[in-house]
């Protein structure tokens, strides 16, 4: 019977968590049908003990990834972010997946961090409420009071139609493309 290795595990669980928190590439609504069939499967008192037998397996048959100098890693990530949108002021917070320049659309979108929002959460409802595909959205940016979508352009329309004036977490939003960053700065992304 195999050992328990702490500090293998505490490295598998932060992957858990990471993957679960700041994974924007897993599809949500999948994510919450597993959820959904588990709950059903396994009762409130006996879904801890699942969840660790579940654990117990991946950490048995998984090593967790190496690991990068996290700053090497995230001046890697800023300089790809940089490129994207165009500027040093401009860098997405959130969100890893971006579409060509030329086929996509910037939204601006009146919900932020103050709403704790997550790209997760834009994700789920463009394609909750459109026609789009996961391909469909690239970067998102989330700042503290609104947010910017990157989509693409011939899905544009549709999702602005559909999410423009919708009531989520409280608020009605707007929904529109995003304005082109002044000659001051002052604007949105460009």
């Amino acid at each position: 019977m195999p050992l328990l290795d702490k500090n293998k595990a505490s490295a598998n669980l932060a992957e858990i968590k990471d993957r679960i928190y700041k994974d924007t590439n897993t599809d949500p609504a999948l994510l919450s049908e597993y959820r959904r069939l588990f709950k059903k499967k396994f009762s409130f008192f006996r879904r801890s003990w699942a969840a660790a037998w579940l654990f117990m397996y991946y950490d048995q048959k998984e090593t967790p990834k190496i690991k990068y100098n996290v700053s090497d890693k995230k001046e890697k990530h800023k300089k790809k972010e940089k490129k994207a949108f165009g500027g040093a002021d401009t860098t997405p917070d959130d969100h890893e997946h971006s579409l060509p320049d030329e086929q996509s659309k910037k939204l601006f979108v009146s919900i932020g961090k103050n709403r704790r929002l997550f790209p997760r959460d834009v994700i789920s409802l463009v394609l909750s409420k459109t026609t789009a595909a996961r391909e469909d959205i690239g970067y998102i940016k989330i700042l503290d009071n609104y947010s910017f979508v990157q989509v693409r352009e011939t899905k544009a329309d549709e999702i602005i139609e559909a999410l423009n004036g919708l009531s989520f977490r409280g608020r009605n939003l707007t929904v529109n493309y995003a304005k082109p960053k002044t000659e001051e700065g002052n604007s949105s992304l460009s």
